[in-house]
């Protein structure tokens, strides 16, 4: 396991005789060697920026097809890597979950909005809601399109070391302190969602319950109160963190990161696999390039 730049010991000191839980973002990621499941494919020990701009790169070109049959062949194939990689799909699918409430709100409205055919009338008090063909079709391909990109995220994230993304991002150019503030950051999201976990563990033990919604006075009122506590609690743990950061050397540079080494050619060939499945799912979409070749 990589230290990070501030030192070996964790740097989020927590109060005096408070034992903090960290989260290895810099451990090996699950499905390599060392880690949970299977592994067919040694995608985990392609270069971090090869991976980094394969991906982006897929996902560019993905996102920009209409047909549902190419949109559900990049599932399938991104679906293919995380089976053959050992990441597995429940990570995967919980990602996907989180995109479940705008996928919803797309499905409920867009047919709604979109102008088209009319397929079905809903009679809704004094009100007429017409559903659109079109409306359907077009929350189906918006949702393909948003599952091809979280997957693609997966990917990367499951099989690739938080450290070595980072590292791959200063490598590529990107500025010395934007790397820094998202590596502090999902550090920082990770030691909140702690705190507020351990919170709410007081709450049971003072045996609260909540009431049915947050409009019960009682249950507003007590998630009111967390809430300013947490923000209260998070701004002290803040500062503790500037002065442990302070304390270990840190003068306000750039973070270091682990150095990086030229990718070699197997990294760059499954690159183009990447870049090349997305390009080829676009070339041979309905009315595509491909298709205007071939018809002449």
């Amino acid at each position: 396991m990589r230290s990070w730049a501030w030192g070996n010991s964790s740097p989020w000191p927590g109060a005096e005789g408070e034992k903090t839980p960290v989260v290895d973002l810099h451990g090996e990621p699950p499905g390599i060697p060392g880690g949970r499941g299977g592994v067919w494919l040694p995608f985990h020990r392609v270069d971090a920026r090869v991976k980094l701009v394969g991906l982006i790169g897929y996902i560019v070109l993905a996102t920009g097809l209409k047909a549902w049959p190419n949109l559900l062949a990049g599932i399938a194939f991104l679906g293919l890597l995380l089976t053959l990689t050992g990441t597995g799909w429940r990570r995967a699918a919980a990602r996907l979950a989180l995109a479940s409430p705008l996928a919803g709100a797309m499905l409920l409205f867009l047919p709604l909005v979109t102008p088209g055919h009319p397929w079905q009338h809903i009679e809704v008090g004094p009100w007429d809601l017409v559903l659109n063909r079109e409306g359907f079709q077009l929350a189906a391909v918006l949702g393909l399109r948003m599952a091809n990109a979280l997957l693609a995220a997966a990917l990367l994230l499951d099989t690739s070391p938080w450290g070595d993304l980072m590292a791959a991002l200063r490598s590529l150019g990107v500025p010395a302190a934007f790397v820094q503030l998202i590596d502090v950051t999902l550090r920082y999201i990770f030691v909140t969602a702690g705190e507020l976990a351990r919170m709410k563990t007081a709450l049971k033990a003072r045996c609260f319950k909540s009431g049915r919604s947050l409009l019960h006075r009682d249950t507003f009122s007590t998630w009111g109160q967390v809430t300013g506590t947490l923000f209260i609690r998070s701004w002290e743990r803040s500062e503790r963190v500037y002065q442990a950061m302070l304390a270990r050397g840190m003068a306000g540079g750039p973070a270091a990161y682990a150095p990086v080494t030229p990718p070699r050619g197997g990294d760059l060939a499954w690159g183009l696999v990447l870049v090349g499945t997305g390009l080829i799912l676009r070339l041979l979409e309905p009315g595509g390039w491909a298709w205007a070749i071939l018809s002449r």
